[in-house]
């Protein structure tokens, strides 16, 4: 090879060399001007929801994609559940259940708070059972899957804990009072059923996807037809709604909570915990409202 060639073959890989760090240095731009903006999107986020007035005692705003925290109000903080412990009560009877076995209603479950329109002894698959006793927030459904798994609440404790929800605690499986009323029996804090209603969803869509429904048509195995309709009342204010929950008791107040795509196409996880019965929905739309476009 002659010296002219050897300096052309230098000046090409040299050429090379300088192309891939020109490119390198412009992705690596690219990447720290999409991190800037993230950044600024949520520092925007933090300011403006740190000024929205709610009658909460409690809540917490988590993207569901990023896994990542961003912003909340005591949300740190172990309060009463209410029927959003079902969530992890579905959790459990589907890590244990396929969605075509049969559950039956019993006696039992059915002296639980609250008519649901079952019956003693109706039998049930367990894809339905648990889509309507999320929708309804149904005690008698919840009840029928706790007394169909043995150490049913040590496993849905340690499968809290396992997810990352640290301050979760669950005495019984409907999130009722106990004690006449007087305590709490079921808690976790804010960020906690972020955590707990991402993983719900992410990991079963069809069954937690299905609360966002206005009603819900089902017939059970015995022959039954019914109708469900949800108990979250604000729907259709929320958009690009993929998941909801309600809960209410004496003891803890008003609780919801919700999984929504943003403009950005992310699935944001909003929590309220300690509200009124009206108040959680009016929370809800107001951090919405806040949220959806950034």
């Amino acid at each position: 090879m002659t010296p002219k060639s050897n300096h052309a073959l230098l000046y090409a890989v040299l050429f090379v060399i300088a192309l891939e760090a020109i490119l390198f240095c412009v992705h690596d731009y690219k990447m720290n001007q999409a991190l800037m903006l993230e950044e600024y999107r949520l520092e925007q986020a933090q300011l403006i929801l740190a000024k929205v007035e709610i009658e909460a005692k409690a809540f917490s705003v988590y993207d569901v994609d990023e896994k990542k925290f961003i912003y909340g109000k005591n949300d740190d903080v172990a309060l009463p559940l209410a029927s959003l412990s079902k969530i992890m009560t579905i959790i459990a009877a589907l890590n244990t259940y396929n969605t075509h076995d049969i559950l039956t209603i019993s006696e039992e479950g059915l002296k639980q708070v609250g008519d649901y329109g079952l019956f003693a002894n109706e039998k049930w698959r367990v894809g339905d059972l648990a889509k309507l006793t999320l929708l309804v927030s149904a005690n008698d459904g919840a009840y029928t899957f706790s007394e169909n798994i043995p150490n049913f609440l040590e496993k849905i404790n340690e499968k809290a804990k396992k997810i990352g929800a640290q301050k979760a605690l669950f005495l019984t499986s409907t999130g009722l009072d106990i004690e006449e009323g007087k305590k709490a029996s079921t808690f976790a804090s804010a960020q906690d059923v972020n955590i707990m209603a991402g993983f719900a969803y992410k990991d079963y869509p069809k069954i937690f996807g299905a609360t966002v429904l206005p009603e819900l048509h089902l017939k059970s195995e015995s022959g039954f037809d019914h109708v469900f309709k949800n108990t979250d009342i604000i729907l259709e204010h929320i958009p690009n709604l993929l998941f909801s929950k309600t809960g209410y008791t004496n003891v803890a107040g008003g609780n919801l909570t919700i999984i929504f795509k943003n403009k950005l196409g992310h699935d944001i996880a909003v929590t309220i915990l300690g509200s009124s019965f009206e108040g959680r929905f009016e929370d809800m739309k107001k951090i919405v409202a806040t949220l959806y476009p950034l």
